[in-house]
C-alpha cells in the first residue's frame, strides 16, 4: 500500500510541476508512515515539509496544492486531510485493504518476497570466530544477525553466499597448542608451567586428554608436540563450532581458511598488484600501504621489518579474493571492537580500485547475560565466558535467536534468561509464537464445528469492516516494504519489533470476542466466520514468514 500511495504522490507532484503550481525540482526523499494516532488516518506523508525549502513556500500551502490536484487513478483514497505543520493524512478505501488481504492469501509463503536484489552476487562473512575455544553468546548474537540478514537478502532476490573466515594462522593457534601441550604434561607433572597468556577452561583439559590418548606425544620433541596439539586442537574446536552453528540453524556455504590464503601465494600477488598501482612504499625496512589517501587516518604497515606479513595484509588479500570470485558486494559482520579497523580496510580495497560501496561492515555491540537479577559472566567450561551451547541448553534455539535480534546491532543487548523462560506476554518470542499457535487452535475449533475453510475469498472479504480488522490488514501490508528496507539498511531487529506489533494487534482482535459474542472469529454467522478465518489465515502466514526469516519456529501448539 505504501508503494501505491507513493505512486499517487509522485504522479501528483509531476502534475503540479507541469501545471506550474509548484516549481519543478527533483522528487525529494519523503516518508510514508503509519500515524501513531489512528484518528489521523491509515497513512501519512511529510512530503510538503521536505518540499518547503525548494519551493520557498509554507508547508501547509504546498499540502493544499497537492491535495487539490491528487491523481488517484486506482481510486485508492477514501479521504485526505492536511495537518500541521505540513503533513497529509490519508484513509484508504476498505476495498483496497481487502485486495491486500487477497494478495497475502494468494502468495502465502511468497508474500514479501521480491526481486530487489536482481540476482546481484553478495558474500556475507560473519561469526568467523578464532578456532581457539567454544562460541560464546557474542558469537551467537553475530550468528543470529548474520543468518537473518542472509535469509532476508535471499528472500529479496540476491544471489547470496554465506562465508566463515577461519583465523587458523598466527600466534593464537600457536598459543592454543602450547596451552593444550601444557595440560598434557600436567597429567604426569602437575607443576609443569602453563603459558602466561594461555587459554584456560575445562575444554583445554578435555582436548589435552583426548590428544594424549590418541597421539604419541611422549615420543615427540616439544616443538613437534606443540604443533600436533595446535593442529588437532584447532580441528576439534572447529568441528564443535560447526556443530553449534548447525544446532543454531546457521549454515555456511564456504569455510575459508586463512592458512590456505598464505599457502596459495595470493598474498604476494595481491601486494604486488597494489604496489603496481603505486600505493605501497618502503620506510624503515617495512612495507607500508598509502591508506591515508583513501580516508584512513594514517598509512599502515603490511610487511614488518622481519619480513612477516601483518594481519592487515592477509585481510586485504582476503577481501580482494572475494572480489576476484565475482562478488558485486561484500558484507562483513564484526564485533564492535573492530570499529577502528573499518576505515583502514575500506581504504585498502579502495586503493585497489573497488567502488566505495562494495564493502559494508555491520558492527555488533556486546551481549550481556542476566539471570536471577545478576549478570552472568563466568562459564564452568571456559572459565571466562558463557558459551552459545550453554545458552541454547538453557533457553532453546528459538528464544536465543529471537532475543538476539530484539535490539539494534549497535546497542548493547541485555539477555534476560528468566524473562525468556516465561510463558506470558512479557516474553517477546512466546508472545509472537503464541499468536501463530492461537490461530492454529482457532482452525482446529472451526473444523470441529464443521466450518470449512472457504475456497473462494473474493465475495467474503467485503464482510471485514471492523476497524480492528482493517488495522490488522494495514499492519500486514507493511511486511513487503519492511523486508526490503531491512535488506537495504541491514537492520534485522526491525523484524522482531514488527512481529511483536502484528501479534499484539491480533491478540487484541481475538480478545474482542471475549467481550462481545458477535466479534468472535467463529460465530453462528457462517459467511462472516469464514471471512474472519481468511483474515486469521493471512495473519498466520505473515507471522510464519517473518519467523522463518528469523530462523525461528512457528508452532502449531503451545
Amino acid at each position: 500500500m505504501n508503494n501505491k500511495l507513493y505512486t499517487v504522490l509522485t504522479t501528483t507532484l509531476n502534475r503540479c510541476f507541469d501545471l506550474g503550481l509548484l516549481a519543478r525540482t527533483s522528487v525529494p526523499n519523503f516518508v510514508i508512515e503509519v500515524p501513531k494516532n489512528d484518528d489521523h488516518g491509515h497513512l501519512a506523508t511529510n512530503l510538503p515539509l521536505v518540499l518547503a525549502k525548494s519551493q520557498k513556500k509554507p508547508p501547509l500551502g504546498i499540502a493544499s496544492v497537492i491535495v487539490d490536484n491528487l491523481v488517484d487513478e486506482e481510486d485508492l483514497l477514501a479521504s485526505k486531510e492536511i495537518a500541521a505543520p505540513g503533513f497529509i493524512n490519508f484513509r484508504i478505501r476498505a476495498e483496497q485493504w481487502h485486495r491486500v488481504l487477497g494478495d497475502i492469501l494468494e502468495l502465502r509463503e511468497d508474500y514479501g518476497r521480491s526481486k530487489l536484489g536482481n540476482c546481484q552476487r553478495v558474500v556475507v562473512e560473519f561469526v568467523s570466530a578464532n578456532p581457539t575455544g567454544p562460541l560464546h553468546i557474542g558469537h551467537g548474537r553475530g550468528a543470529a544477525l548474520g543468518d537473518t540478514l542472509c535469509r532476508v537478502l535471499s528472500f529479496c532476490g540476491y544471489d547470496l553466499v554465506r562465508e566463515f573466515y577461519i583465523n587458523d594462522a598466527g600466534n593464537q593457534i600457536r598459543l592454543l597448542g602450547e596451552s593444550i601441550f601444557s595440560r598434557v604434561k600436567q597429567i604426569e607433572d602437575p607443576e609443569y608451567p602453563f603459558p602466561e597468556n594461555g587459554y584456560h577452561g575445562e575444554y583445554i583439559t578435555d582436548l589435552a586428554g583426548k590428544i594424549a590418548r590418541d597421539e604419541k606425544i611422549d615420543s615427540m620433541t616439544d616443538e613437534e608436540a606443540i604443533d600436533t596439539c595446535s593442529k588437532i586442537g584447532k580441528e576439534l574446536i572447529l568441528e564443535e563450532i560447526k556443530e553449534d552453528l548447525s544446532r543454531f540453524r546457521v549454515p555456511f556455504d564456504v569455510w575459508y581458511s586463512e592458512t590456505e590464503l598464505f599457502r596459495s601465494g595470493l598474498l604476494e600477488d595481491t601486494l604486488n598488484g597494489i604496489k603496481d598501482r603505486g600505493h605501497i612504499y618502503e620506510r624503515e625496512g617495512a612495507s607500508w600501504i598509502r591508506t591515508s589517501d583513501f580516508g584512513d587516518d594514517k598509512d599502515r604497515v603490511i610487511r614488518k621489518k622481519d619480513g612477516e606479513f601483518t594481519y592487515f595484509a592477509s585481510d586485504i588479500a582476503y577481501h580482494l579474493e572475494k572480489r576476484n570470485r565475482g562478488f558485486e558486494k561484500a558484507i562483513n559482520i564484526w564485533g564492535a571492537d573492530h570499529h577502528g579497523y573499518v576505515p583502514r580496510i575500506k581504504a585498502a580495497v579502495s586503493a585497489h580500485g573497488f567502488p566505495g560501496n562494495w564493502l559494508s561492515v555491520v558492527l555488533i555491540q556486546l551481549a550481556k547475560l542476566w539471570k536471577n537479577g545478576h549478570e552472568v559472566k563466568m562459564s564452568k567450561r571456559t572459565g571466562s565466558y558463557v558459551t552459545l551451547q550453554e545458552l541454547m541448553d538453557e533457553v532453546g534455539v528459538d528464544a536465543a535467536r529471537f532475543v538476539f535480534l530484539t535490539k539494534s546491532h549497535d546497542s548493547t543487548l541485555d539477555f534476560d534468561v528468566d524473562l525468556v523462560k516465561k510463558a506470558d506476554s512479557d516474553n517477546p518470542v512466546y508472545y509472537v509464537q503464541y499468536a501463530h499457535a492461537r490461530i492454529c487452535s482457532i482452525f482446529r475449533k472451526a473444523e470441529e464445528e464443521g466450518l470449512a475453510f472457504p475456497r473462494r475469498a473474493e465475495e467474503l472479504l467485503g464482510l471485514l469492516v471492523l476497524e480492528e480488522e482493517i488495522s490488522l490488514i494495514r499492519t500486514m501490508s507493511e511486511f513487503p516494504t519492511l523486508v526490503e528496507d531491512i535488506a537495504k539498511t541491514l537492520e534485522p531487529h526491525r523484524l522482531t519489533y514488527y512481529l511483536g506489533v502484528l501479534a499484539a494487534s491480533f491478540h487484541r482482535y481475538f480478545n474482542l470476542g471475549t467481550k462481545v459474542a458477535e466479534h468472535r472469529i467463529v460465530t453462528k454467522n457462517r459467511p462472516l466466520s469464514q471471512a474472519r478465518l481468511l483474515l486469521a489465515e493471512a495473519v498466520r502466514t505473515v507471522i510464519a514468514n517473518g519467523l522463518g526469516l528469523l530462523g525461528v519456529n512457528a508452532p502449531d501448539k503451545m
